[in-house]
């Protein structure tokens, strides 16, 4: 389902709500519980994992990487999953980072006692509801993801990388459930801002990672990611030149790319979160 709705790129028909959602619910895009509906307590550990998607709209992604990463999420948000999904660029172009869309997929009701001292008229109203309840979040969250994609830019002169994560940051120290976290940035990952810029005649260059992590420490740009996993989708891709004829232009060399990893390995090393792949720019492997 992610998958399709990714491949239209944001062109979704409208999501019906769900039954049970009060208008209140709909304003604030949040999904209603279906336990709450039903009057029935929430298992314990409802939410197992909290999941952060964070899209780079100045990375373009083309068919195939937009593919994938429909795959990982589709994969990812299922029921016991609480996401919430932002985009960001340059904050000196109006493309500061916002939410785009957030809700919690419930887990179903497994509990013996409870579903055998529970009315078989609640129960099946619970099923049911559990169902359209995944259908609706798994349309909210790739409806999401798919406006970011449809309004990521090459044009854009600039790209706040750093601050963007290291407010995103905030949120998933501040989330309390307990539940795993897990970090999924869409992003070339290449600065290009007042802190510093990974760039040299609009080709990426072959940075010096101590050298980058002294001007983030000198511009006090702090983060902490409470022990989050972290996965990066489209490390170092940058766009082919407009008219073509340049691609060599654009040739990252293999030290280019390794000086770029080492560089936020340390970021997130220092920034309490585990950067388990860097894909450059796919992941090699699902998200765990």
């Amino acid at each position: 389902m992610l998958i399709q709705v990714l491949r239209r790129a944001a062109g979704v028909a409208g999501v019906c709500l769900l039954a049970l959602a009060s208008a209140a619910h709909a304003q604030s895009g949040e999904i209603p519980s279906c336990y709450a509906a039903n009057q029935l307590p929430l298992p314990a550990q409802s939410v197992k994992r909290e999941l952060f998607v964070v899209i780079d709209q100045t990375t373009v992604l083309d068919a195939a990487l937009t593919n994938a990463l429909g795959r990982q999420l589709q994969a990812l948000v299922v029921p016991g999953t609480r996401f919430r999904i932002f985009s960001f660029s340059a904050f000196s172009q109006g493309r500061y980072l916002q939410p785009l869309g957030s809700g919690t997929l419930e887990p179903p009701l497994t509990d013996t006692s409870v579903r055998n001292a529970t009315a078989v008229g609640k129960l099946k109203a619970l099923d049911a509801c559990l169902k359209s309840q995944w259908s609706y979040g798994t349309k909210l969250a790739a409806k999401a993801v798919g406006e970011a994609i449809a309004g990521s830019t090459d044009s854009l002169a600039k790209s706040d990388v750093l601050s963007s994560l290291a407010a995103v940051s905030k949120a998933i120290r501040d989330e309390p459930t307990g539940a795993t976290k897990t970090v999924l940035v869409v992003s070339d990952m290449l600065e290009n801002s007042s802190i510093t810029s990974f760039y040299a005649k609009d080709r990426m260059r072959q940075i010096n990672p101590a050298d980058e992590a002294h001007k983030v420490e000198k511009a006090n740009v702090q983060a902490d990611f409470a022990g989050a996993d972290v996965y990066v989708m489209g490390a170092g891709i940058v766009p082919e030149p407009a008219g073509g004829g340049k691609g060599a232009l654009n040739y990252r060399t293999p030290q280019a790319l390794e000086a770029l990893h080492t560089f936020w390995q340390g970021f997130f090393d220092k920034s309490h979160a585990r950067l388990v792949e860097f894909g450059m720019p796919a992941l090699l492997s699902p998200i765990k």
